[in-house]
């Protein structure tokens, strides 16, 4: 995850603790978004709490509501910006991905991992003078998927010499200009991110954005969005990258919208953790 994406997260963990404080305590604020859900769900009763739950990658939620006696899940996506919601976009587009998940998920990150391994570790073991044996692809693979700093030798050594500097990091780069998927892996890639994205989405009862300060409600903007089913994807296709720091995908539905998915390196410049987004 990039900086522009570590912020937007921290962001909206403070709003979303600062929405439950103002709808349990019903501020103007809290009257205000509880108004907004009247107004623009009203075949819906008014929800009576909201319950802190969620805001991780295994309930794909981030907060609960209770309405007419049960819990329903709601995913919060907001914006520092004081700027008008625009309706015609997807509830998550000025947030973060609404998929973040290992990339041995998808044929499509053991297929990379793979070829890193055989293509890049051998140069790297070298350039960088690593003295620890070179480790099995079932163990290197291990910590390629690892959230969170590697466990294996190997990898604690590549890790330690190679996290501070350029070098890996032009690694990746340069392996990532030579990464190109075929007719038949875009297909597979395509009808795995269909299933996750109606599994991940499915999770989700509504949408709430606020865009602005959410302390003061004459500066913030508010909307509520029922729960929204995954359209069929039709088509996919690799973008090319101006820096090749990614791998990315733009995936087009039978609605006519678009989403994209990027294949990444977290923690360093490609030493461990292999994840995709879908945003």
């Amino acid at each position: 995850m990039n900086t522009d994406s570590h912020k937007k997260s921290k962001d909206e963990a403070i709003n979303i603790a600062k929405l439950h404080e103002h709808i349990k305590n019903n501020t103007p604020s809290g009257i205000k978004i509880k108004n907004a859900f009247a107004s623009e769900l009203p075949q819906y009763n008014m929800f009576t709490s909201t319950v802190t739950s969620g805001a991780n990658r295994s309930t794909h939620h981030d907060l609960q509501i209770e309405l007419d006696g049960a819990l329903k899940t709601v995913e919060f996506k907001g914006s520092i910006h004081f700027k008008q919601i625009d309706a015609t976009k997807a509830p998550w587009t000025n947030g973060v991905q609404f998929y973040n998940g290992p990339g041995n998920k998808f044929k499509v990150g053991s297929l990379y991992a793979k070829k890193f391994y055989d293509e890049c570790l051998d140069k790297i073991i070298v350039d960088l003078d690593l003295k620890t044996p070179k480790t099995s692809y079932e163990e290197w693979v291990k910590d390629a998927f690892r959230q969170g700093k590697p466990k294996t030798p190997f990898v604690i050594e590549l890790r330690e010499k190679g996290y501070c500097g350029d070098y890996l990091s032009d690694v990746r780069k340069q392996f990532n200009k030579g990464f190109i998927l075929s007719t038949f892996e875009l297909t597979d890639l395509m009808i795995e991110v269909q299933n996750i994205s109606e599994e991940v989405l499915n999770c989700k009862d509504f949408w709430l954005q606020i865009h602005g300060d959410i302390d003061d409600p004459d500066k913030f903007h508010v909307k509520w969005t029922n729960k929204i089913v995954m359209p069929e994807i039709v088509s996919v296709e690799q973008l090319k990258s101006k820096d090749n720091c990614d791998i990315n995908f733009k995936f087009i539905c039978d609605d006519n919208s678009e989403f994209f998915a990027k294949m990444r390196w977290g923690y360093g410049q490609c030493i461990t953790n292999i994840r995709i987004d879908i945003k």
